[in-house]
């Protein structure tokens, strides 16, 4: 796996890092949120940190397709040479 994969997904898992402590410090303060009707703004935050985890987790899946792609093109490829 390139490095480049490695920042991407460290990235994804910071987003996820920030989205988690963003909802326990909701559900730790539930009732202020629900008091000054923030949940809607809360939510909103949380689904940025969501999406933006979400994209980064795709494109490293790409990254992630295209090696096992070529490694089990090898590995066949080494298979159909051994048998001929």
């Amino acid at each position: 796996m390139p490095s480049s994969s490695f920042n991407i997904i460290r990235l994804s898992l910071k987003h996820i890092a920030k989205g988690g402590s963003l909802a326990e410090e909701v559900i730790s303060t539930v009732r202020t949120a629900h008091a000054f009707g923030a949940q809607k703004n809360l939510g909103a935050l949380y689904n940025q940190h969501v999406n933006e985890s979400l994209k980064l987790d795709l494109r490293a899946s790409i990254w992630q397709g295209g090696g096992f792609a070529i490694f089990f093109f090898v590995i066949y490829a080494a298979y159909a040479l051994g048998t001929f």
